[in-house]
């Protein structure tokens, strides 16, 4: 059921674009806060614009436990600039909840897909990471890659998740197929 949830709150978001685009992540030069790190993004096959994670650290050096993560828009398909997820992104496909553990640390949720947690926090020299299941190895999370097939509607085909083995440091991939 939250494979399906999934899928039908990315198919909300995708109904408007149709511009295919290389899978490999993209790198922002739009920082909001110098202090903040980019966790994982998520790419769709349906136009260039790119959703960012952002962890938000606070002047002290520690996670925002207000808002822990920013996530936006790239608008890479015209101007470049950042543009603020609409309400209905917010509440659907791109938005997430978070739970706050010890040590500062906190659990990420995406409410388009429930079933795995990422665990986001900051390492002794403040480097920020984001963990989750890729293919049953935990892994750090870099890019989700949303493909999406025009139909009546549109409809999510698959998912790929993509990150770095935390254990070995190989490559972490995982497509998750919508049947």
């Amino acid at each position: 059921m939250a494979k399906l949830l999934f899928f039908s709150f990315f198919n909300l978001i995708l109904l408007s674009a149709n511009t295919v685009v290389d899978p490999s992540p993209k790198v922002s030069s739009y920082k909001s806060n110098a202090k903040n790190q980019t966790l994982f993004v998520i790419e769709r096959n349906k136009n260039a614009n790119t959703v960012f994670y952002d962890v938000n650290i606070t002047q002290n050096g520690k996670i925002d436990s207000e808002k822990p993560v920013d996530a936006y828009f790239i608008d890479y398909a015209t101007t470049g600039k950042r543009v603020e997820l609409s309400f209905l992104e917010r509440k659907m496909a791109y938005g997430f909840e978070f739970e706050k553990t010890e040590n500062n640390n906190f659990y990420v949720t995406l409410r388009a897909y429930k079933d795995r947690k990422i665990l986001v926090y900051l390492d002794a020299k403040g480097n920020a990471h984001s963990l989750m299941k890729i293919n049953g190895k935990t892994s750090q999370l870099t890019k989700i890659f949303v493909f999406a097939k025009p139909k009546l509607y549109t409809s999510v085909e698959y998912i790929e998740l993509y990150g770095v083995d935390f254990k070995t440091g190989e490559v972490a991939y995982e497509k998750i197929i919508n049947k």
